[in-house]
């Protein structure tokens, strides 16, 4: 029988070329296994923090829609209400936010027109006032890879990136 002709001889080949490929799952694993991780992570941090940043915006919205009412809680003043308020809201993140940490600020404007040129007084306002509530919140990027990764926004020092919420308010005529 000739040589060419074998049968064994096309399988032999092919054998060949299929053992050669033996690990070749691995190694590719272990090619993409790192960036697939880092991905993994970047994109629960980025959640995390969406979460915390649309928590925030929650507290503020919550806590401007009290202010602008005008409601104090017994025995305590205004500034004391809405910190509670700003408080029990961000206290459901669990351990994640620090309250602590909160920067709050308020500045009130005769009209919007004066909002938007600046320079209001400090102060949560009297009826019919315009109130511009901020919260801010320096959040902990766990992982330093992805305070680089975000730029300028994350402060590369403490691996912070701060969280802002503004509302803008008209009081409402109480009296």
């Amino acid at each position: 029988m000739a040589r060419g002709f074998s049968c064994l001889g096309r399988w032999r080949g092919f054998s060949f070329r299929r053992a050669s490929r033996r690990g070749s799952v691995a190694t590719e694993f272990a090619l993409l296994a790192f960036p697939f991780f880092v991905l993994l992570v970047g994109v629960s941090e980025l959640c995390l923090i969406e979460t915390a940043q649309q928590l925030l915006e929650n507290a503020a919205f919550n806590a401007s829609r009290l202010g602008k009412t005008g409601y104090v809680a017994e025995g305590a003043t205004q500034a004391e209400t809405v910190e509670a308020v700003l408080t029990k809201e961000l206290s459901s993140y669990g351990l994640l936010i620090d309250t602590s940490k909160l920067t709050t600020t308020q500045e009130r404007y005769n009209s919007f027109v004066g909002a938007s040129s600046g320079g209001g007084a400090s102060g949560y306002g009297s009826a019919q006032e315009i109130v511009i509530y901020t919260v801010a919140y320096p959040w902990k990027v766990f992982t330093p890879l992805m305070c680089s990764l975000m730029g300028a926004a994350c402060n590369q020092d403490t691996n912070t990136v701060m969280l802002t919420s503004t509302i803008v308010v008209r009081n409402e005529p109480y009296g």
